[in-house]
């Protein structure tokens, strides 16, 4: 653990001055710069604290959230967020007693001064936000704390290995884990975690609900429309191959093509017009005429607006060897899932969803050519099985009746 805090005091300053670098340019207020030091606006009664990463973790878990506010309305709910735009997103919810910050760096002395100003009586970490001092100060002061839909990959499980003290002082802080799927509950149990400190596998993208949203005027129907979500380098290839076999077979359809990184968009929109298809641009606020072929939706937060307007959805990050991307998001609005061979970060849903033929899987741009028509001919029956098999795999409540009973009483000063 020594270790540890001298690693993160040494890169502390550099971290640091990043974000006041940030602040100085305006990409992020002064506010969050002492958020970020431990310093949020201080609180005048007991709270919960929810951590998670950024606005994906944050969204999926709010219907754990409001639950929780529901079940003890007498304590605050305080949220934090490595992210501005995280921390703002749940600001504008506009949930009564719940707040959100950036989250403190994972110094002793700022997340103490965080825990004292926020009166936190208990600690939620979401998915893989594994902090040591966080969490351990939490529970030295009394406080229970939970991991939820908790992640370890194999390759920061041997990390962890490597690291016997630290991870067995930290996992010994834990109240109570409920691991994202079995894999994870694996590996956490291999370095150390009790099975008395296991809840259910919980999968909290599966609570997703949908945002009300409306997509902006195409002059193409939902079954003319397909989405490639969250590419990565090397699947666009194959995706605008998938394209041209289709307008080569007669479909008048539209390709909705939606990079992971829009810093790319330069690129990709060259392998579109070097593959001989019309493109329009969303960032260069372009318009989509009926002759357009493809629309490079290269903007940040749109995603819903764009599973909406689509009748299937190609899943990105299954063609590149990246685990594949959730299948949780597109089905909660109803258009027909498509993925790739490589679905590693949800193996178990894509399995469910795959032998309920409530998704498409494919290997190749030809494959993907014949599933897209499919998909596109028959939208509502997939997306109505995808909707059975998710809906099979939620329930909130054990976890939440796990989580209530560790809290302090409601009576507590």
């Amino acid at each position: 653990m020594q270790l540890y805090r001298i690693a993160i005091s040494l890169f502390a300053p550099a971290t640091m001055g990043l974000f006041a670098l940030r602040s100085l340019q305006g990409s992020e207020s002064r506010d969050a710069l002492r958020e970020r030091m431990g310093r949020p606006t201080l609180s005048e009664t007991p709270t919960l604290w929810m951590h998670g990463a950024s606005n994906g973790e944050l969204h999926s878990a709010r219907p754990l959230l409001e639950r929780l506010r529901d079940a003890r309305p007498d304590l605050e709910i305080t949220v934090t967020t490595n992210t501005v735009t995280g921390r703002d997103m749940v600001n504008s919810w506009g949930i009564p007693h719940v707040r959100a910050f950036c989250a403190p760096l994972d110094l002793r002395n700022w997340t103490s001064r965080f825990l004292k100003a926020r009166q936190v009586v208990a600690l939620i970490s979401l998915e893989n936000e594994l902090w040591p001092n966080r969490i351990t100060l939490a529970a030295r002061a009394g406080m229970p704390v939970f991991l939820v839909a908790a992640k370890i990959s194999r390759k920061s499980a041997r990390v962890w290995k490597r690291l016997p003290a630290l991870r067995r002082e930290m996992f010994q802080s834990i109240a109570l884990l409920a691991p994202q799927d079995r894999g994870s509950r694996n590996r956490f149990k291999a370095l150390g975690v009790r099975d008395e400190q296991f809840a259910p596998i919980i999968e909290l993208k599966s609570l997703y609900t949908p945002v009300d949203t409306v997509p902006p005027p195409l002059p193409f129907a939902r079954d003319q429309i397909w989405l490639a979500a969250s590419t990565h380098e090397g699947e666009e290839a194959l995706i605008i191959q998938a394209h041209k076999e289709r307008i080569a077979a007669g479909a008048h359809s539209l390709l909705l093509l939606a990079p992971r990184h829009p810093r790319r968009a330069a690129d990709i929109r060259a392998l579109i017009e070097g593959a001989g298809l019309s493109v329009a641009q969303r960032s260069q606020q372009e318009t989509v005429t009926p002759d357009t072929q493809v629309y490079l939706v290269d903007t940040m937060g749109e995603m819903p607006m764009w599973y909406r307007a689509a009748g299937a959805t190609f899943v990105a990050g299954s063609f590149a060897a990246k685990g594949g991307h959730t299948p949780f998001e597109p089905a909660a609005y109803g258009t027909a899932i498509l993925h790739g061979p490589d679905t590693s970060n949800f193996r178990r849903i894509y399995r469910d969803l795959d032998t309920a033929q409530a998704a498409l899987p494919v290997q190749n741009a030809s494959d993907l050519a014949t599933a897209v028509t499919r998909a596109l001919s028959d939208r509502s029956s997939y997306a109505q099985r995808a909707t059975k098999v998710i809906q099979a795999s939620t329930d909130l409540d054990p976890l939440v009746d796990r989580i209530l009973e560790r809290l302090p009483p409601a009576n507590v000063d």
